[in-house]
Order: C-alpha cells, then structure tokens, then sequence
C-alpha cells in the first residue's frame, strides 16, 4: 500500500525539455524511414523500374545517408537514458523500481505485439520491451564494464547481420534468375494484397508471410538496439544530461571531430554499397555493417549535439520548442504515424499503396509531422499526458492517472 502511495509517474514540469525536443525530431526521422515501408513493399526499391528519373535516386540516397538508422539510433538512446532516469527517480522515492519498470515493460510488449500483429510489421515497440528487461541486469554495472558491453553488442550485432546478409547475398548467386524471380512474385502477391484486400485478408496475409520473419529478424536487430539502450544508459551514468548548461564544449568538439568521421564512414559505405570500391566478397558484408553501424554512432550523436546546442540559443529554443509536444506524447504519435500511413496506403483506406514516389513521400512525411507537431501542442494545453502515454502510466502504476490539467 505505502508503494502505491509514493509512486507515481513524472510530472510535466519534473520533465527535461530538452529530451522532448529530442524525442519529437527522432519521431520526424523514423517516420521519413517508415514511409518507404508503408507505401511499397519492402523489397521494392532494389529494382531501378521503380526510379523513373534520376531525381528519385537521389531522394533515395539522401533518405539513407541523412536517416537511415540515426533517428532509431537516437530513439534507441532516449529509450536507455529513459530507463536510467525512471529507475534513479522511483528510487528517490523509495519506491521498488524493479517491479514498476517491469510492469512497464509489460505494457509496452502488449502495446507492440498489437501493432506488429494487427496494424504495421515496422513495429518497434516490441523490439524494445523485450530489449529493456535486458536493461535491468546492467543497471549497476561499473561504468568500464558497462563500455566494454556497448563495443560488445555492436560486433554481434555486426557479426549477425554479416551473417544474414552474406547467405542472403549466396542465395542470389545461387538462385540467379530464379532467385529474382520469387522475389518478383512476392512484390506482385503484397501489391494484390495491400491494394486490393479487406483487412481481415490483409491481416492473414501478414500474419502468415510478414510477421514470421519479424520475429526471425530479431536475432538479428535486438543486440544493435541494445547497444544504443546501453549508450543512453552510459550518458545517464556519467549525468551528460544533469547540467546541460556546462556541456556546450563537449558538443562542439562531438561536431568538430565526431561528425566528420562520421560523413566519411558513410561515404565508404555507399561506394563500397554500389561496388564503386570493391571488396572482397567474403568480408563485403561484414565491412557494409562495421561501416553502418560505425556512421549511425558517430552521427546520431553528432545529431544530438547539434539539437542541444541549437536549444542553448533563444532563437533556436523558440524555433525547436514546439516539437516538445510531440516528443512529450511519443508514443502516441508512433501509433497515429501507423494508424495515418495504413489508411492511406492500404487498400481499405484510400488506396494509394504503390503509387506514390519517393519525392512525394517526402512530401507527405513533412505533412503528417507538421499535422502531429500541432495536434501535440493542442492536445497538451488541456490534458498531462497523451492518450497512450496515459494509459501506459494508468497500467505502470496500477491506478487510474489523472489526465485532465
């Protein structure tokens, strides 16, 4: 009884903005990721009849070489710093945080299997709860131990990713025409089902051809996710956020010397990508990943320094502080971004599944932000909490949450 007493979620102004801002612009990012998985089939991009000019092409290099993997890298970061800072307040409080962060957790596995299952199979959310139980095992550990396990989870992440993608890379060798072919056929299956089926036959289709591969494909994501849970672990650890104020030298010199290296890890990667530099086709996939996930690291905090700094200015506090709100109510916009695109996009919405370019997706991604960015702020100057995040804090905390300010 005392617990549920003492415990209770985080106030609005117990908030650090800066977070909030942070986690509205990953949202932008991760959505502009998304939207070429939400409006073609995920293999759909690798053939050049889908680019029909070279302005395409571009639009597509600038997606991946600005954001690919860096806006998940952030979120991934928050969701460790989140965890850190959940677990020092709860037990500031004298409250068990053990048992709450887990309640927690467990919402959040439910809330994600809903939507790989029923809605979207980009789902993230599971991913994350599943990584976070992992979290409560190194929440003590010495900061030396801790850095060794950050370097640790990326070579397996690099080593399993290799994996996959070399034997992927055999299997079309070995294939050759055939191999492209079933690849054809599965691009023209998801295209009659996204576009012509109801939502029950849409969802078997998922559940039987997507979803499997989803829960394969984990053995593969959870170990990079779980590096950056243990970079915003680490940056909680040694209270990079406590004193902002202090910490304008530190992300100077991250842009001065860490964005760099940075760019130039990106630069390898995509012509080693498109063969312009070649490499030996055993270790080609393992240099592709050391490349990827060495450029994300350097830039996602090369991304983060350039935010902060940009907030320590009036000007730029007055022109980045609207995306609090949407940061602030994160998980609700991740779910509306699905609930939006699928209604778009599906063949029981609006139907626009394979139709739109990469140009217009853009287009339609800096839309339904800017729409997300006003609604947040609306929505905040009369409730506490997003609606999922309320539910998730009425669920941690075992009591109904007051909402309305």
């Amino acid at each position: 009884m005392q617990e549920k007493i003492k415990a209770a979620p985080v106030q609005p102004s117990e908030r650090i903005s800066e977070l909030d801002v942070l986690r509205g612009i990953a949202l932008f990012g991760i959505l502009m990721v998304n939207m070429s998985f939400f409006k073609y089939p995920i293999f759909f991009e690798r053939y050049s009849y889908n680019f029909p000019d070279g302005m395409e092409q571009f639009w597509a290099y600038m997606i991946q070489f600005i954001f690919t993997g860096k806006f998940y890298a952030i979120f991934s970061f928050l969701f460790g710093l989140g965890f850190y800072i959940f677990m020092k307040r709860a037990i500031s409080k004298g409250v068990n945080p053990v048992l709450l962060y887990k309640r927690r957790l467990t919402a959040l596995l439910f809330f994600g299997l809903i939507h790989l299952v029923i809605f979207w199979s980009g789902d993230i959310l599971f991913t994350y709860a599943l990584g976070g139980f992992l979290l409560l095992r190194f929440y003590h550990l010495p900061l030396p131990i801790l850095k060794k396990w950050i370097i640790g989870f990326f070579l397996i992440a690099v080593a399993i990713n290799s994996l996959f993608t070399l034997f992927q890379g055999l299997g079309e060798m070995v294939g050759g025409i055939e191999y492209e072919a079933v690849t054809l056929r599965m691009i023209e299956e998801a295209m009659v089902f996204y576009t012509e089926g109801n939502f029950g036959e849409l969802l078997l289709y998922r559940v039987i051809n997507e979803v499997p591969y989803v829960f394969i494909g984990l053995v593969a994501s959870i170990p990079a996710v779980f590096g950056y849970f243990l970079c915003g672990l680490y940056a909680g650890r040694v209270d990079l956020f406590s004193n902002l104020a202090k910490q304008g030298p530190l992300f100077k010199k991250i842009l001065a010397r860490v964005l760099p290296q940075g760019l130039l890890l990106m630069v390898l990667h995509g012509l080693i990508e498109r063969e312009i530099v070649v490499v030996s086709t055993l270790w080609r996939s393992t240099w592709l990943w050391v490349l990827n996930y060495g450029a994300s690291i350097c830039l996602f905090s090369s991304y983060i320094a350039l935010v902060l700094l940009v907030l320590r200015s009036v000007p730029g506090r007055k022109l980045l502080a609207p995306l609090a709100a949407a940061g602030r109510m994160a998980l609700s916009n991740y779910l509306a971004q699905t609930l939006i695109c699928i209604f778009l996009f599906n063949g029981y919405g609006i139907g626009l599944y394979g139709q739109i370019s990469i140009s217009r997706g853009i287009l339609l991604t800096v839309s339904i932000y800017l729409l997300q960015v006003f609604w947040s702020n609306a929505w905040l100057k009369y409730f506490r909490y997003g609606p999922m995040e309320w539910l998730w804090r009425t669920i941690t905390y075992g009591k109904r949450q007051p909402i309305r300010i």
